[in-house]
């Protein structure tokens, strides 16, 4: 799992692979920054 961080609206997302909007604010694609994911375990 992946987690991208919207630019816009500060929403933490988790996907496999990068979403087409933010789902928080409807930002375009190219406003999510895909973050470091925490280690889980």
């Amino acid at each position: 799992m992946a987690v991208f961080k919207c630019a816009e609206c500060g929403a933490v997302l988790e996907a496999r692979c990068k979403p087409a909007k933010c789902k928080n604010c409807g930002a375009e694609k190219d406003k999510l920054v895909k973050e470091e994911a925490p280690k889980k375990g």
